[in-house]
C-alpha cells in the first residue's frame, strides 16, 4: 500500500511534465515564423528610413504638374492669386522664413549662409535674375529647385509659392 501512495505523486508529476512539454514544444520555433524583425534593413541612429510610395499611388495633395524651370510651359504659368496688401505681407513673411537665409532680405544673394555656398545664391531682386524670369518660371524654380537651391514643393503649398513670387516682384 505504501508504494502505491509514493508512485501516485510521481506519476502525477511525470504526467504534468509531459503535458507541459507537449504544450511548449510546438511554440519553441515561433519567433522564426515571422522573420520581419530578423530581416529588416539596419539604420543608423537618427537616420530616417527611405519610404518610397507604392507605384501608381496619388499623393494626398494631388499630383503636381508644375513644369520644369526654363521651359516654355513654365514661362506660360500665371499667378492665379490676387495680389493684395495682405498677400504681399504673407509672401514677405514666407520669403523671410524660406529665402532670406540664402538670398538675403533684399534678394541680392547676400544672406547669412550665402558665403558658404559655391556658387553663391542668385540675385533674385528686380535688378538681378528676378527681372529676367517670368513669374511662372520663378514659380517652377521654387517648386523644383535649381543649381543647388532645394525644391520647396513639400514645404510650401502652391498658393504660398505664388505669394512668394508676388513678393519677389516688389523687391528693389
Amino acid at each position: 500500500m505504501r508504494s502505491v501512495r509514493l508512485c501516485e505523486p510521481l506519476r502525477f508529476a511525470a504526467g504534468f511534465l509531459l503535458v507541459a512539454l507537449l504544450a511548449v514544444f510546438p511554440f519553441s520555433g515561433c519567433e522564426k515564423l515571422d522573420r520581419n524583425m530578423y530581416d529588416n534593413p539596419a539604420f543608423r541612429p537618427q537616420e530616417e528610413p527611405v519610404r518610397l510610395p507604392p507605384a501608381g499611388s496619388v499623393p494626398t495633395k494631388g499630383l503636381d504638374h508644375t513644369p520644369k524651370p526654363g521651359t516654355p510651359e513654365a514661362a506660360a504659368l500665371r499667378n492665379w492669386e490676387k495680389v493684395t496688401d495682405f498677400s504681399l505681407l504673407t509672401g514677405k513673411e514666407l520669403f523671410g522664413i524660406y529665402c532670406t537665409p540664402c538670398h538675403g532680405a533684399s534678394g541680392k544673394g547676400d544672406g547669412p549662409v550665402a558665403k558658404k555656398f559655391v556658387p553663391t545664391p542668385a540675385d533674385i531682386s528686380a535688378t538681378g535674375h528676378g527681372s529676367h524670369h517670368p513669374e511662372g518660371d520663378l514659380f517652377a524654380i521654387l517648386t523644383h529647385g535649381v543649381n543647388g537651391m532645394p525644391p520647396f514643393r513639400s514645404d510650401l503649398t502652391a498658393e504660398e509659392r505664388w505669394l512668394v513670387v508676388a513678393y519677389l516682384r516688389t523687391l528693389k
